[in-house]
């Protein structure tokens, strides 16, 4: 079973004010194997060759208590929608972000909450590759990213046109870390903007989903967001 953002945000579209359900997805507890590579910022903690265990792919998720004050958790349902696919080769990976299912990782789990604004929402999910695929998969966006400002994502027969843009001075989280915006068109004139970050930590990777339609207010919550649920992959990466 799959989430999706395009099933998510149509969902809610129905039911009230537009919000977010991120591009996670739940997983079996399983191990997988990576080797350590080149960072953006120097790794303080230990990285290791080891592939992570099922305990510290767990650990590297983030409760409430690891967030500021007025967030809950939430539960996302899962359906079988197939995955995101993307119009052109080279932007593929960023169409795979939209999906929870990426090649050659195991899926250790996802979390999903919600502020009490009743406007921003946030998801988190972590990975686990084997061999160098942690820090491939972090390079496969960056690559993607410096391609594809725009591409058009086919979801259960329908076409969402999406752009991206890089955000300038994000948190960095883990080893190496990219962070971009996704605005995806879902009807004539509505849109939504997503801010993403990908990150890995030794043979780890997470995403990490943060959507706000509450204005630049709570916008300002992003940078401590993604540093409370970076701090926290590291932790348990490196347990």
């Amino acid at each position: 079973m799959r989430r999706n953002i395009l099933r998510g945000v149509a969902a809610a579209l129905t039911v009230s004010a537009l919000c977010f359900t991120a591009a996670c997805g739940s997983g079996d507890d399983k191990k997988g194997g990576a080797k350590d590579s080149a960072s953006e910022k120097p790794a303080e903690e230990k990285a290791s060759t080891e592939p992570l265990t099922a305990a510290q792919m767990k650990a590297a998720l983030t409760e409430v208590g690891d967030l500021p004050a007025g967030w809950t958790a939430t539960k996302v349902p899962a359906s079988d929608d197939a995955a995101p696919k993307a119009d052109k080769p080279e932007c593929q990976p960023l169409a795979d972000v939209m999906g929870d299912e990426i090649k050659g990782a195991t899926n250790g789990g996802s979390v999903d909450f919600k502020h009490k604004d009743g406007k921003t929402q946030l998801s988190q999910l972590v990975l686990t590759f084997p061999a160098t695929g942690a820090a491939d998969y972090i390079k496969g966006i960056d690559t993607a990213l410096g391609s594809c400002t725009s591409l058009s994502v086919e979801m259960e027969g329908t076409k969402v046109p999406v752009k991206i843009k890089r955000i300038e001075g994000a948190p960095k989280v883990g080893e190496a870390s990219q962070a971009f915006t996704m605005t995806l068109e879902i009807a004539p004139g509505i849109a939504i903007n997503s801010n993403l970050v990908v990150a890995h930590q030794g043979t780890g990777a997470t995403r990490v989903a943060f959507l706000n339609d509450g204005g630049a207010a709570a916008q300002k919550s992003f940078g401590d967001v993604v540093t409370r649920v970076g701090d926290k992959f590291v932790k348990g990466a490196t347990s």
